[in-house]
């Protein structure tokens, strides 16, 4: 069994690109305007080009919160760029790859530089409308009244959250997909960001590489950049960061830079000093998250082998094809947010889990893990009545209504693959919900134990 190791904040736009400031490095935007015009691009680029959905949706839907300011955007088809200029006249580039998804350009790139982004080839995804769910896409259910009354709550806005905006719904019981729901304009194949949903998907790959022998998660993370004579960092173990544990000075949850002005993650993440021993203050941080993929980059020690890593070692394996792991413009995934996927993706990326990370008998996942995960981080004691944390994962049984074991990935606006162990059950919800909004996860997942 291995060592584990909650309260989070929702966090808006502005509050994110406001606290990014600390973080902010040479090579990327650093002012609020210039990263509202990256947001817009990227935003844009991947809601349009991955998911298929117009512009004037996507201004309504997913950049409402710059409504008052938003940037002059243009969508260009045939290059399949999207151009966001702000009120200065400084105008950010974000480019979209078909099997990479979209990255925000450096400042310092033109639109000549994006043929040196990294890419890599795969299968395109295949046609599974006939083959039963989760393998495929054909699903069959019955709900009644009871049931129909609270999946019909999630979308009314008010039940679990005055001024919620529900995308999607889904609930999967004993193996079988038995509810889903899905707002208009949104469908089986048209998803969202998952913020930080991805930290719990970033969490998987690195357990996939601890059963394939790639690394161990109680050894120290071995970032390249600290390896010099006694430097201090060199005592935080990737243990240490899957529990939001590391003891790094960041600024939290900002990384606006990054996210959105184009920043790299390495400079971003590798210059931070120890503010606290490892393992002693819990604190949430991305930065965190993004040390362990450049942990895993390192220990594969092969850029191809770790830029198809995500798809060929999980993604693809356990059907997530419309799922899209968005990266920075030196190859770095982004995977404490930057994430597109579908409701019924984070139904089958819960199902893993619930399944102790066997998919079809194929184990991918160390024995445990499971329990890994949702055990609680030393260093962040529980709280009745208050979230927890374990290893990149929520736990909720401590709140109101909710089993005993329950776990959750858990992103900004409500992105949620909830795995109910004690029912059986994975509850997806995913949302558009305004900045300051609170999705009530834990009054929905007590209303659905109670009626399926």
């Amino acid at each position: 069994m291995y060592k584990i190791p909650t309260y989070m904040l929702i966090l808006g736009l502005m509050p994110l690109l406001a606290s990014a400031q600390g973080l902010n490095r040479p090579g990327g935007s650093s002012t609020e305007e210039e990263m509202a015009a990256g947001y817009a691009a990227l935003f844009t680029c991947s809601s349009h080009f991955i998911m298929g959905r117009p512009l004037d949706d996507i201004k309504r839907v997913e950049l409402v919160d710059l409504a008052d300011n938003l940037p002059a955007i243009e969508v260009d088809a045939q290059r399949q760029l999207v151009r966001a200029t702000d009120t200065t006249g400084f105008t950010a580039i974000a480019a979209y790859r078909d099997t990479m998804g979209c990255t925000v350009l450096p400042p310092h790139w033109g639109e000549q530089d994006v043929a040196r982004l990294p890419y890599i080839e795969y299968a395109d995804r295949p046609n599974r409308d006939d083959i039963d769910f989760p393998l495929g896409d054909k699903v069959d259910f019955q709900l009644n009244a009871e049931q129909q009354a609270v999946i019909d709550q999630a979308f009314n806005s008010e039940s679990y959250g005055q001024g919620t905006v529900t995308l999607a719904t889904i609930v999967i019981k004993d193996g079988k997909l038995v509810a889903e729901q899905y707002r208009p304009g949104f469908g089986e194949r048209t998803g969202y960001r998952t913020w930080s949903t991805a930290k719990s998907i970033t969490a998987t790959l690195m357990g996939i590489a601890q059963h394939k022998g790639i690394l161990d998660v109680a050894e120290t993370a071995a970032i390249p950049e600290w390896q010099y004579f006694q430097d201090p960092r060199q005592a935080i173990t990737l243990t240490h960061l899957l529990q939001m544990s590391s003891g790094l000075r960041s600024a939290g949850a900002g990384t606006g830079a990054l996210y959105f002005g184009g920043q790299d993650v390495v400079s971003t993440i590798t210059q931070t000093e120890l503010e606290a021993e490892p393992g002693t203050r819990w604190k949430y941080a991305n930065a965190d998250t993004l040390l362990l993929l450049h942990a895993l980059r390192a220990r594969l020690d092969d850029d191809y082998t770790y830029l198809r890593f995500p798809y060929d070692e999980l993604l693809h394996k356990i059907g997530m094809f419309d799922t899209r792991f968005e990266m920075d413009y030196q190859g770095s995934y982004i995977g404490s947010s930057q994430t597109y996927t579908t409701a019924r993706d984070l139904a089958r990326f819960g199902l893993l889990y619930l399944n102790d990370g066997v998919w079809q008998g194929e184990r991918l996942l160390p024995e445990g893990w499971s329990d890994f995960v949702a055990a609680s981080a030393p260093a962040l004691p529980r709280e009745d009545g208050r979230q927890g944390y374990g290893a990149q994962f929520w736990l909720l049984d401590r709140l109101p209504g909710v089993p005993k074991g329950t776990y959750t990935t858990a992103g900004n606006k409500g992105q949620f693959s909830t795995i109910v162990p004690k029912e059986n059950m994975v509850i997806v919800r995913t949302g558009v919900d305004p900045n300051g909004i609170r999705w009530q996860t834990d009054k929905f997942i007590a209303d659905v134990v109670r009626v399926f």
